[in-house]
This record gives C-alpha cells, structure tokens and sequence, in this order.
C-alpha cells in the first residue's frame, strides 16, 4: 500500500513539474516583425503577387526587400507597383 501512495505522490509531482515548464498561451506566440514591404497594407495583392514572381516565392524578408529595391532600380515593375512599393518604402522611414 505504501508502494502504490509513492507512485501516485512522484508522478502527480513529475506532472506538475511538466505543467510548469510549458509557457502559458499567450507567452508562446512568437513576437511579429514588421511585415515586408510586399506584405504591407498599403501594396496591393497584384503587386504583391508581382513581387513574388521577380523574386521567388521563397524570398521573405531582407531578401525579399533587397530584391524588390534592385528590381525597382531595373525599372522590372509596372508603373502602377512600382510606385507602390516607392511609397511604402517612404512610408516606412522614420525621418520622412
């Protein structure tokens, strides 16, 4: 009897120990970054699919933002996205 209180007394305390170690919810969602400007409200979806098409669909961040500047600087975008993405990027800059 004294063997069967022991085990039920080590696994309710390994399971708290378990239950402490997980974060809560709220804790567990990683933090967002600043969306691409591809991703930004203010770029539509046609150029966003645009984008994509120039850069690959892999691209994302950094990588998506240096291709998107080199593109603009190789007038490779329509008129219409290309200032899109002009404005988004002044959008962007905290002095401007």
């Amino acid at each position: 009897m004294k063997t069967l209180a022991l085990i039920i007394v080590a696994s309710a305390t390994l399971a708290g120990y378990g239950y402490a170690q997980t974060p809560p919810p709220s804790a567990s969602a990683p933090a967002t970054s600043a969306p691409a400007p591809s991703q930004s409200t203010s770029v539509s979806h046609d150029c966003d699919k645009e984008a994509r098409k120039l850069c690959g669909r892999r691209a994302h961040g950094e990588e998506l933002q240096g291709c998107i500047k080199s593109n603009l600087d190789l007038n490779k975008f329509s008129a219409t996205c290309a200032t899109e993405f002009k404005n988004a990027a002044a959008a962007k800059k905290p002095g401007s």
